[in-house]
């Protein structure tokens, strides 16, 4: 049985809404599972598909409850942020998130990596393209956030899961 709940307070959504994914199954005997967390953000679509099958669907998951960020109100994923910067060309897929807390207001920064034919003295080339990813890491997020293009091989690598987010704020 899928379920959508608010990740906060465990409160059950109503269908259409976006939240954690929670399975419960109801036919296993030795290793039952009763309201687990997927820790997926997702919706639930219970309306009769055009193809005439009227079982639940879920919609493309579209990120982590352990990964998002709230930035002004707003719920930030960084695979947001990845999905933007993969669709531009000139970009390493390499970047960092750094929050901070400047009086009251949250602020966002981040480092976007440059390939290496990218990377050049042209300084109006450079500013231009951090001004593009500006704008479409706005319009997909919904606040704004400074963009600082760094050089090749300047973000810290990792093995295994890769340290993307840096949270200075100080709650």
């Amino acid at each position: 049985i899928p379920e959508i709940i608010d990740p906060e307070t465990e409160e059950v959504l109503p269908p259409g809404s976006k939240g954690e994914l929670v399975f419960t199954t109801i036919t296993k005997e030795g290793l039952p599972l009763i309201r687990y967390r997927t820790r997926d953000i997702s919706s639930l679509n219970y309306e009769k598909c055009e193809c005439g099958r009227t079982c639940v669907r879920m919609s493309k998951v579209s990120g982590r409850t352990d990964d998002m960020l709230i930035i002004r109100g707003v719920n930030v994923f960084p695979s947001q942020i990845e999905s933007v910067l993969l669709e531009m060309s000139g970009v390493a897929p390499h970047y960092m998130l750094i929050v901070d807390r400047v009086g009251n207001l949250d602020t966002l920064e981040v480092w976007v990596e440059m390939t290496q034919n990218m990377f050049s003295d042209e300084v109006r080339r450079i500013e231009d393209f951090e001004k593009k990813i500006r704008h479409e890491i706005e319009s997909t997020l919904g606040i704004s956030a400074k963009v600082r293009l760094v050089e090749p091989k300047t973000i810290e690598r990792s093995e295994g899961k890769a340290k993307r987010v840096i949270d200075k704020r100080k709650i």
